[in-house]
């Protein structure tokens, strides 16, 4: 025969544990990139390059990467990111500093541009991210540091730069992760 106390205090502590397990779970998922809109100068014809600029090109030369990740924390493999931005001197152009690539293997992405120069507000780098299970996400990267920068997106989507050279040149490095959401999922 068993004891009833016995077995409800163990089929209690089972409850709690599957509680908290529960709700570290639920906590373990991923707040989706908070969206910012396209911008007056967003194109769908960008070209297939992770090199936005050119050599000889004005300004500080920078290299992005990053995960592409949905609120699971798995990544996104084919995920599809356009990426269009002003140049050193703050302007836009028809047929420049834009690209489009995609994410390998592992949800990676990596591109080469220069930091943008002031368009309007803080300096910045638009970025479209779609893929057909996922939430399209349109975002900013911006950059800490930036004194038109205010206390919301600097807290949510601003980098910190840092800098390295690489055969002798210098360049600016930053890290940028897009967390997308499954369509249908709130």
């Amino acid at each position: 025969m068993f004891d009833t106390k016995r077995l409800s205090i163990c089929l209690t502590a089972h409850a709690m544990l599957w509680l908290i397990a529960s709700t570290v779970t639920a906590q373990a998922q991923l707040a989706p990139t908070p969206q910012t809109g396209a911008g007056p100068m967003y194109r769908s014809d960008a070209p297939a390059t992770v090199n936005l600029w050119q050599p000889g090109d004005p300004g500080q030369p920078l290299h992005i990467d990053g995960w592409v990740r949905g609120t699971d924390g798995k990544p996104i493999v084919g995920a599809t990111l356009n990426v269009w931005q002003a140049d050193a001197t703050g302007s836009y152009h028809e047929d420049r500093y834009r690209a489009t690539l995609r994410t390998g293997k592992d949800g990676k992405y990596r591109f080469s541009t220069v930091l943008p120069g002031q368009y309007y507000s803080a300096k910045h780098i638009h970025v479209a991210v779609t893929h057909e299970a996922y939430e399209e996400v349109v975002t900013r990267i911006l950059f800490k540091g930036d004194p038109h920068l205010d206390e919301v997106t600097t807290r949510e989507l601003a980098i910190p730069l840092e800098e390295g050279t690489i055969k002798g040149k210098t360049f600016l490095f930053g890290r940028f992760d897009i967390v997308m959401q499954p369509i249908g999922q709130k």
